[in-house]
């Protein structure tokens, strides 16, 4: 029997208390219980004295009742927290319009593009490998992210900061030569 199949009865000055399950049938009597929720009852006090506890037992079996209500409350929020971030996702994974695949991800994947683009720029033109590996590396993720948001870019897009790197290069020889 489970607890949540048993209720704690106490008498109304909370002297005496009583674990009884919920499907017991009480015998009539005098003695006044109730539960902690109001619920009253008269009984036989003989009928229930052999479900009695000490005010440490009901302390504790309140105790573990209120963890595992706090267990049951926590687990049906993570629940729905899980079931709403499924749903956002796949509405931020929904194209916008039937005739395209462009997603609601679109715009914040744009923006860290823009955000992206300065330093991309300058890891690109600074001539150190190290730098201009960094730039491609982020091309790269920002591809992904675009592609995830439906906007698909062919590999020109990675090859940005090497075709950057190379007109460096190209325009250093130039100044090479003239000199």
């Amino acid at each position: 029997m489970s607890a949540i199949d048993i209720n704690l009865w106490m008498t109304t000055d909370q002297s005496r208390f009583f674990l009884i399950a919920n499907n017991t049938s009480l015998v009539a009597g005098n003695f006044c219980i109730k539960t902690l929720t109001g619920q009253q009852a008269f009984v036989d006090l003989v009928s229930i004295e052999a479900n009695e506890i000490s005010e440490d037992q009901a302390r504790q079996w309140v105790k573990d009742q209120l963890g595992q209500t706090l267990g049951e409350i926590r687990s049906s929020i993570d629940e729905k927290l899980a079931d709403w971030r499924t749903q956002l996702e796949e509405f931020n994974q929904t194209p916008v319009a039937k005739d395209t695949t462009i997603t609601p991800d679109a715009a914040p994947a744009l923006l860290n593009l823009l955000k992206q683009l300065p330093s991309i720029l300058g890891n690109s033109l600074s001539g150190d490998e190290h730098r201009i590996s960094e730039a491609k590396n982020t091309m790269t993720d920002l591809q992904r992210q675009l592609k995830e948001a439906g906007i698909d870019l062919d590999d020109h897009f990675k090859k940005f900061p090497d075709h950057l790197a190379e007109l460096r290069r190209e325009f250093k020889q130039k100044q090479a030569v003239r000199k």
